[in-house]
This record gives C-alpha cells, sequence and structure tokens, in this order.
C-alpha cells in the first residue's frame, strides 16, 4: 500500500516527530588588505571618536591557535596528513610590527584545514520524494539549486527515517495502527533519484528504519540506494535512537534516567546488529543522537561496535518545543548559540581515538520544524555562518542542514520553482568561501570583531569579518587595490556583494550590527 500524502502533511508530520528533539544546550602577496583597523562609536548618543584597534592581540592569538591547531588539525587522518604541510598553502594572517597582512609564498602552516565540503543537507524522505515530482527526472529548478548549493552531500535522514518503508512494502489496508503510520516510498523515487544525482553528482546518505527491524526492508532499501547514487554512498541505522525509550510526546521535557538511556543503548545495538548485514561492507554514519550528552559514556563502546566509519550526532541551538521563549532573532544572534557546537568537542574527541570523522549530520536554527519570523529571517543566515564556522573550529568536519517541510528549509519547491530562503545565501556562501584544501585561522575576537582568516585556495576569500555587536562599526583597511567584501546581515535577505575603491591607500567599510563579511580576492 502506498501511502500518499500531501506537502500539508509533511508538515503536520514534521511538527509531530520534531517534538520528539530535546533542546541541545546550546589576500594575497602584495595586497595588504588588511593592515590598520579603526573603529567608529557611538559616544552617549551626541560625538563619536575614532581609535585604532590593537591587532597585536589578535595576531598573537592566531599564531598560538595554529600551533594548537597543528595538533588536533580536523579531518580524517589519512586526509588530515596528505594535506597539513602540502606544498602551495599560503600562511594565514601574521604579525607585522602592529599591521595585520595576508602572508604570500609557499610555506607550511598549521590550522584548521577543511577537508569536505562544510556544508551538506539532510532531508526527510516524503519532503524530497515531493520536490522530486512526477516525472521521471526531477525539475530543472530542483537540479540547477543543488548546482548553487556546490552538490552538497545529500542525507535522506530525519524523523521520517523510522517510519519509511519502501514501495512494495504493503498491499491492501493497513494491517494495524503501526502501518498505519508509516509512509511507503514510491515506486519511482530509487530511478527519480539516480537522475538527480547523475545530474547534481551530490554524495548520498540513506537512512535506514531501524525501528521496524525489518531487514527485508533494508535490504530493499540499500539495493535501491545503490541504484542511484554514483558519487559515494553511505548509510545510517535508525534516526535519534536516545530516544527510542520514549514511552510518549508528553515525556520529551523530562530529563532521561541513565537506566532509561543504557536501556535506548541496548536496544540501538539490537536492532542496528540485526540489521548491519543489509550494509555488508559499505559506509556506515552514527548513531546520529538527539543529545549526545545522553550517551558519552556509551559513545566510544557504540562506535567500536558498529565499526561507524563517521560519527554522526544531532545539534539545534534552540527549541521551540522545549523552550519556545528563547527562539527568537535575539537568541539566534548570541554568542551562546553561534558557539553550540564547542559543547560537543567531546564526541569530536571520541571519534578521533577511534580513527573517523566526525560530523553534525543534522542541525538548523530551532528544533520542532523552526520558528516563522526567526528560522526563516535574514538573522539565520548570519547565524549559520557562525555555527559553521564554530563547528569546524571545534573539529567537526560538515554540518548538514535539515529540511522537513518546516519554516526553517533553505528553500522549498512550488510549482516546479525553487524559493529560496534568507539561510539559503549562507549555505551557498560557506561552500564557496570555504573549498576542499582551505585552511581557516580565527586570531579571535577584540571589542567584538572576530577575524577568521582563510588561506590555502585562490578561490576562497582573505579573511572573514564577524561583528558581533548589535551596533554597526566602521572599518578603515589600508588596500592599494579596489576590495570586494560579500556581506549577510539580519537586516536583509541575501548575500550583498560590493567593490570598493581605495582612496589614499586606504578602503573605508561599514559592517552592520551582527553580521558577517568575507574579503574576497
Amino acid at each position: 500500500m502506498a501511502h500518499s500524502r500531501p506537502r500539508g502533511w509533511i508538515r503536520a508530520f514534521a511538527t509531530e516527530v520534531h517534538a520528539a528533539r530535546r533542546g541541545a544546550p546550546a589576500g594575497r602577496q602584495g595586497r595588504g588588505l588588511l593592515s590598520r583597523i579603526v573603529l567608529t562609536v557611538p559616544i552617549a548618543n551626541r560625538c563619536r571618536t575614532r581609535r585604532s584597534l590593537d591587532v597585536a592581540p589578535l595576531l598573537r592569538a592566531a599564531l598560538a591557535l595554529c600551533l594548537l591547531a597543528g595538533a588536533h588539525s580536523v579531518g580524517r587522518a589519512s586526509a588530515a596528513t596528505a594535506h597539513r604541510g602540502g606544498p602551495g598553502v599560503r600562511g594565514p594572517a601574521v604579525l607585522s610590527g602592529s599591521r595585520i597582512h595576508l602572508e604570500g609564498g609557499r610555506r607550511s602552516v598549521a590550522g584548521v584545514r577543511v577537508v569536505m565540503a562544510p556544508v551538506g543537507l539532510s532531508i526527510e524522505y516524503p519532503v524530497l520524494a515531493q520536490d522530486l515530482g512526477t516525472g521521471a527526472c526531477p525539475p530543472a529548478a530542483l537540479v540547477a539549486e543543488l548546482l548553487r548549493m556546490g552538490s552538497p552531500p545529500l542525507a535522506l535522514a530525519g524523523a521520517s527515517q523510522d517510519l519509511t518503508a519502501p514501495s512494495g512494502a504493503f498491499s491492501g489496508p493497513p494491517a494495524s495502527w503501526w502501518t498505519a503510520t508509516l509512509y511507503t516510498l514510491p515506486g519511482g523515487f530509487w530511478g527519480q533519484l539516480g537522475c538527480l544525482l547523475a545530474a547534481t553528482r551530490d554524495p548520498l546518505t540513506v537512512g535506514l528504519n531501524l525501528k521496524s527491524g525489518e531487514l527485508s526492508w533494508a535490504t530493499q532499501m540499500v539495493a535501491g540506494a545503490q541504484s542511484s547514487a554514483g558519487n559515494g554512498l553511505e548509510f545510517s541505522l535508525g534516526n535519534e535512537p536516545d530516544l527510542y525509550e520514549l514511552p510518549n510526546y508528553p515525556s520529551l521535557g523530562e530529563k532521561l534516567s541513565q537506566q532509561e538511556d543504557l536501556t535506548a543503548e541496548n536496544l540501538y545495538l539490537q536492532l542496528a546488529t540485526q540489521l548491519r548485514p543489509a550494509i555488508g561492507d559499505l559506509p556506515l554514519i552514527g548513531p546520529e543522537l538527539a543529545d549526545a550528552q545522553h550517551w558519552r559514556r556509551q559513545l566510544p563502546a557504540v562506535i567500536g561496535q558498529l565499526r561507524e566509519q563517521t560519527v554522526g550526532v544531532h545539534l539545534y541551538p534552540l527549541s521551540a518545543c522545549k523552550d519556545p521563549r528563547a527562539a527568537t532573532i535575539r537568541g539566534l544572534l548570541s554568542a551562546r548559540v553561534a558557539n553550540a557546537p564547542e559543547t560537543l568537542a567531546w564526541v569530536v574527541a571520541d571519534a578521533r581515538a577511534a580513527g573517523v570523522p566526525a560530523i553534525i549530520s543534522e542541525a538548523n536554527s530551532v528544533s520542532c520544524g523552526g520558528v516563522a519570523g526567526v528560522s526563516d529571517s535574514p538573522a539565520s543566515a548570519v547565524w549559520a555562518v557562525r555555527f559553521v564556522l564554530s563547528a569546524l573550529r571545534t573539529g567537526f568536519e560538515q554540518v548538514r542542514f535539515h529540511l522537513s517541510g518546516g519554516s526553517y528549509d533553505p528553500f522549498v519547491l512550488r510549482g516546479g520553482e525553487v524559493v529560496e530562503r534568507p539561510i539559503e545565501s549562507a549555505l551557498v556562501a560557506l561552500n564557496t568561501w570555504l573549498p576542499v584544501g582551505a585552511l581557516l585561522s580565527a586570531p579571535g575576537s577584540d571589542n567584538g570583531l572576530l577575524i577568521t582568516a582563510v588561506s590555502g585556495d585562490p578561490g576562497g576569500p582573505t579573511a572573514i569579518l564577524d561583528n558581533e555587536r548589535a551596533s554597526p562599526r566602521t572599518i578603515v583597511l589600508d588596500a592599494s587595490q579596489t576590495l570586494e567584501m560579500a556581506v549577510l546581515s539580519p537586516a536583509r535577505a541575501g548575500l550583498l556583494t560590493e567593490k570598493i575603491a581605495p582612496r589614499h591607500g586606504r578602503v573605508k567599510v561599514r559592517l552592520p550590527g551582527n553580521s558577517v563579511a568575507a574579503l574576497l580576492p
């Protein structure tokens, strides 16, 4: 029996199943782009004063971070070793008196290396099935959107993962309440997906229904995935198994006991061991925890027992279910929310101890589908850049943004056309600004200005500036050539790019409050 659902059902479905989420705690040589910074700030609303920002502490912090990152460089052990110290790497910002400039030439530097696309997508099965349309191949607009985003990794995952059955799993009316709640894939799903991936060349992750315990379903899904994927394929078993023991939705706000955590872990390992043969030697990502803290003690054993090649955990810094009053634009732009990945540094440590990478395999601004007016506001784009940079600095190699039919989706398809949400521009920018091979060095923050130097790839920016303050600031840069700058602001949607010609060897730029900007070569 094929369960055909309209998008309205998808939204209701997403709202219901997302209630199961618990709120997580949240230049080139000779350019001389960054040599002096002058800040303009209001004083008592009457006059303005200017002072030069002492950049020496920022640079000392940058160099210290580079040395530290050398011992903890992001990435698979082999990939990190291959990239680190390779030829042709341009240095990050370095100190020359009290000047900042980007080091030219060929030299070896330490830092946080980008070893895979920093941004991916995690899509609910019903959402993607509907977006694929009814033809043999998906709408051209969907293909164009994924290409625009840099062919990001696609994961078929989320709450629908444990509610999805393969095509033909049932015939006739549902035999039970459980079978009536399942979503059955359309018959042409894998063929349509194969057509999409042939055009976009996105890597694919396929989430298998673990809760059902049906090995035959998993085997059928694996075969379908193999027929579709042509640019990399991996699987995950189950979605947020740390919540499997919750008896009902009203109990979601309650703290799980240690016994409940152990019971959920044992159930997960039992079911995963049962379905593991369907995957064989193909790569496995997991355990896709809603709140990794639940299994902090058990995670190393889970990674080892299931031989997971990538550790994936979920992270939503705000929750519309647990604390909706905190899910505001002000909250979204707070440092705590931007730096939420730092709370999971121990997950990265566990993954490295096992010799595998770690990613945030599902994330977005506000769990439970997002909050309209917040998750779909321009502020979400600023948050996304800050969140991904924090994740990379923490040691995660990638962040996959969730699409559920809710307000936080980066884009939606309507009538075969893509409607972009503000956060989409940030995801496009991140995969452009941070190409594989780039090296990140964060000098740190002074008076609310954070500078992340980017080096190692000719196509990336020279630096990313983050004005963490709510008020605008003016920055003066020594520059001998026209400066191009791309800005994301909470006041307007989209990426604003402008070219600023120098005057008397200087360029003056204005950063809006709570904005991020990339200085482009």
